[in-house]
Order: C-alpha cells, then sequence, then structure tokens
C-alpha cells in the first residue's frame, strides 16, 4: 500500500513526476492506451514517427514520436525502461494554466501502465492509494470490461450504455450518434454543453451531467462505447478501480 499526493485542477487527477532533470505533473488517465509527453519539454529525444488521435476541443489527427525511456519517477515511483509518446499537449497545459498559472503539465499516465494494480482515489484529501488494503463491503461494485480501455456499464435514459472510464475527462462525451436519442435538460440558450438530467450506476444516481456530443470514432474503432465518462461521476465519493480483477467500487461518500 502506497500513498500519493495529488493535485486536483478541473477535476484532474495530476501525480507529481520527474523525467531526467524535469519536473512537473501528468495526468492519472485511465482513457488513454499508452503513457504519453509533452514533447514541448522534451525536444531532444527523438524516435520513430506516427499518427495519433487526440481530444482538443474536437478530434484531429497529430503526429507522434514513439521513444522509450530509461527512467521516470511518477509520484515517487521509479518506473524504468517506460515506453511513451511524444506529441503536442500545448492545448491540455493551456487550459490548466487557466487556474494555475505557472503549471507544468509534462503529460499523462496510460492505462497500459497502470492495469495490473488497483488504485484508491480520494478526491475529497486528494490522495490516490495503489493496492489499498480496504473493506468493499457496502460499496457499489460495477464490473469494468478490460478490453483496451477500460470500459463501465452505466443506466442513461434508462437505457444501458458503454462508456470509457477516463480519469482524465472532466466532461461526459457521448457519441454523436445518440442525438436525439437521449434525454436532455433544455439550456436557455444554444451551446454545444448539454445536461444529462440522470445517470445512474448501480444504486448510485447522478444529476444534472454535462455532457458534449463530439465524433468518438477513433476510439469506437478500438471498442464499442457509446460515451467516455470521468471526474464528474468519479469525484463523488471514495472510487476504488480494481483494475486486475475488473471492477470498479463506487463508496457511499468519503471517509
Amino acid at each position: 500500500m502506497r500513498d500519493i499526493v495529488f493535485k486536483n485542477l478541473a477535476g484532474i487527477v495530476l501525480l507529481p513526476a520527474q523525467v531526467g532533470r524535469v519536473e512537473g505533473w501528468v495526468a492519472f488517465d485511465t482513457g488513454a492506451m499508452q503513457t504519453t509527453l509533452n514533447k514541448n519539454y522534451f525536444i531532444d529525444l527523438s524516435g520513430k514517427e506516427k499518427e495519433v488521435a487526440k481530444f482538443n476541443g474536437e478530434m484531429v489527427t497529430e503526429s507522434a514520436i514513439e521513444t522509450c525511456l530509461p527512467a521516470v519517477s511518477i509520484g515517487g515511483i521509479t518506473v524504468n525502461n517506460l515506453p511513451v509518446l511524444l506529441m503536442d499537449m500545448k492545448y491540455g497545459e493551456k487550459n490548466l494554466r487557466t487556474i494555475e498559472p505557472d503549471f507544468c503539465f509534462l503529460g499523462t499516465v496510460g492505462i497500459e501502465l497502470i492495469k495490473k494494480t488497483s488504485v484508491l482515489v480520494d478526491y475529497e484529501r486528494s490522495v490516490m492509494t495503489l493496492d489499498p488494503k480496504m473493506d468493499v463491503s457496502g460499496a457499489e461494485k460495477l464490473p469494468i470490461s478490460m478490453e483496451k480501455l477500460p470500459v463501465v456499464t452505466l443506466d442513461l435514459a434508462e437505457e444501458k450504455h458503454r462508456f470509457v472510464l477516463d480519469t482524465g475527462a472532466n466532461t461526459c462525451l457521448l457519441s454523436t450518434g445518440l442525438i436525439g436519442k437521449i434525454e436532455m435538460s433544455p439550456t436557455p440558450e444554444p451551446s454545444e454543453i448539454h445536461t444529462i438530467p440522470l445517470i445512474k450506476a448501480g444504486r448510485h444516481e447522478y444529476t444534472d451531467v454535462s455532457a458534449v456530443f463530439a465524433d468518438l470514432s477513433h476510439i469506437q474503432d478500438q471498442v464499442s462505447i457509446d460515451g467516455v465518462i470521468g471526474s464528474q461521476i468519479l469525484s463523488k465519493q471514495l472510487t476504488l478501480f480494481d483494475f486486475p480483477n475488473s471492477a470498479i467500487y463506487l463508496f457511499n461518500g468519503f471517509r
């Protein structure tokens, strides 16, 4: 068991990290297939180029570099020989700097690095615990389908829909294929942001969840899903990701 104090900016869990002599923060991102670094801090690194898709308010395709780092420190834990992608992450850093002007965003920790570990996230105390020893009786247990990304089934508009479980998302993303098929609360003026009146995760209910319709085809090419859900649900209670046993536990509030 190990505790890591994190920084919570706009619902994104950010872990202290060091790559070489560069210190900063990386996002704990279960919606990323691979660990990615902000190439603007590592211009001397080289590797093989490839095309990848990313969400910058809209889906775009961008060139990235595949490489391997001899050592990376994340939350005080050293990871050796870590394969990473190098991408331009100015967009994500710009958003975080509206909250903390001098914020140094080094990248994201992908699911391939954490899928063999159970992780307890306490958004109230800003503490992450790796391989916690705790009683899960009384918590709501939901199965996770561990595909290329973790997928959870939630009740939306009284129908079951599959969502990527994405700790790096602070707004729910819905496939454009659901436009007109699910109930949304009316907005006072035209907006890209809609409101889902109710989402159910087992017996847990979440009201007025903000959502954006987006082209999710780059994800749907990998896994069959209807949307992406993140901190709007995960931050409402203690949340335990039991990746080794393909389950998530939602507790009744915090400690």
